[in-house]
């Protein structure tokens, strides 16, 4: 499972993206998972750190949190 989220600190920050991929021993996918990209407000998206808006907007991946429904 990996996560992506609005900076490095779990305490404070919130998670935007889940994406799955089950792996057998040898690390060979062997399925994917769901790749859910979670809607956050506007008030957590602007206090992103700059580095982090750089690059959740070059993967697009900010203009699909902003657009996703699911929260």
């Amino acid at each position: 499972m990996d996560l992506e989220m609005t900076g490095l600190d779990p305490a404070t920050e919130v998670i935007v993206e889940i994406a799955t991929l089950i792996t057998d021993d040898e690390l060979n996918v062997v399925a994917e998972g769901p790749d859910l990209v979670i809607h956050q407000p506007e008030a957590a998206l602007v206090a992103m750190d700059p580095f982090v808006v750089q690059m959740h907007t070059s993967s697009g991946l900010l203009t699909a949190i902003r657009e996703s429904t699911i929260t």
